[in-house]
């Protein structure tokens, strides 16, 4: 009398039950990663924006206000504002940015001091 080895029929289903299961858990986490890549990237734009356009500005004469615009895809709104400070010392700004793309927004403040020969 010869041993067959082998497996069950019953053994075969439960092994591709849980390959199934696996299966199922690492494409929704897949899916999922792919998901935060994509909102990762968006706020890389965003911030990509938001630095070109703080640069732009450079270190010329900032004037108090509200200018409006765009930058590739991306809206933008900058208002500027002078902190009160000392006559005759350098000029302490406030710059508010507010970006809109794609249905994401984001918000910058910073503050920028500019001697008082280039101010205004």
């Amino acid at each position: 009398m010869t041993h067959q080895r082998g497996f069950t029929l019953l053994e075969m289903l439960a092994a591709l039950a849980v390959l199934a299961l696996c299966a199922t858990v690492l494409l929704g986490a897949f899916g999922q990663s792919a998901r935060a890549l994509q909102q990762t990237q968006r706020s890389d734009r965003l911030n990509l924006a938001a630095r070109s356009l703080m640069e732009a500005l450079g270190d010329g004469p900032l004037a108090p206000g509200r200018s409006q615009g765009q930058w590739d895809d991306v809206q933008w709104t900058l208002d500027v504002a002078a902190v009160p400070s000392v006559p005759g010392l350098d000029r302490l700004w406030q710059l508010d940015l507010r970006l809109k793309a794609e249905g994401r927004e984001a918000r910058f403040s910073t503050l920028q001091v500019r001697s008082a020969g280039l101010a205004p």
